[in-house]
């Protein structure tokens, strides 16, 4: 992702915590709005992020409104709305995908494995993933193996007697881990009102301190599978995370 300016981490946080920033407010953020202009060059960072789609702004009476377009939202989110993946329908399907890829297809193998990860897949196996959505993205990417079912196939299954989603969840992945990323990124954002207060006057400890929580945030969403609410398994703490992230970015766009 790329790197963003003090400002742009604080404006998308804010946006996304508040729905909607009007004008006066921003200079009540941290410094007087003239500091910011000074020192960020504010106009013209709003202008670009309106050029990149990240912000939309209407003028309501005496105030111009700036709100993030669902572009700008992923981008606040670090790259997925957790919330509307958690709420999304499941229709009670495991996608399978199977391979043997041979030796001679080493990198694409490895790029396989790579791709499975970052896309939330889950393992039973090196060569047996899982995922409670459509695999349409896998099986357009590898239709040349699709004739070669002794290499590479995809398979929809659902659980046999005796057999339990929870335990295919457990098993696919690491959700001790997950939650230790998830802890960590609440004890980010669990803020006092001195603290906050604190961050509020200092444009550089906030820069830091942005930078920091959103490196976390991205850590823990990076392992994350974001299943459909029917497959959490026990303790899940996403959504708490998520709702404590949501709390400390209200805080800070309090005034």
């Amino acid at each position: 992702m790329r790197a963003r300016s003090v400002f742009e981490d604080l404006l998308l946080m804010v946006l996304w915590a508040g729905d909607k920033l009007s004008r006066p407010t921003l200079g009540s953020l941290t410094e007087p709005f003239e500091a910011w202009e000074r020192r960020y060059g504010l106009h013209r960072q709003l202008d670009r992020m309106r050029e990149r789609k990240l912000l939309v702004r209407e003028q309501r009476g005496a105030e111009m409104v700036y709100q993030l377009t669902r572009l700008g939202r992923l981008e606040a989110l670090g790259g997925k709305d957790a919330q509307e993946r958690w709420d999304r329908q499941w229709d009670g399907r495991w996608r399978q995908v199977l391979f043997d890829l041979p030796v001679t297809h080493k990198i694409v193998r490895v790029r396989l494995w790579r791709w499975l990860r970052q896309n939330g897949f889950g393992y039973l196996q090196q060569s047996l993933w899982i995922s409670p959505d459509p695999v349409g993205e896998v099986s357009r990417a590898l239709e040349g193996f699709r004739d070669d079912v002794e290499s590479f196939i995809l398979m929809e299954a659902t659980c046999c007697t005796g057999y339990t989603n929870a335990a295919v969840v457990n098993g696919a992945w690491d959700f001790a881990e997950i939650n230790k990323r998830y802890d960590a990124a609440i004890a980010a954002v669990s803020l006092s009102a001195g603290e906050l207060g604190r961050l509020k006057e200092s444009p550089d400890r906030l820069g830091n301190w942005l930078r920091t929580e959103r490196l976390g945030w991205e850590h823990a969403l990076m392992m994350d599978p974001l299943l459909p609410r029917e497959l959490w398994p026990k303790g899940y703490r996403g959504e708490q995370a998520w709702q404590a992230r949501r709390r400390c970015f209200s805080a800070l766009a309090a005034h």
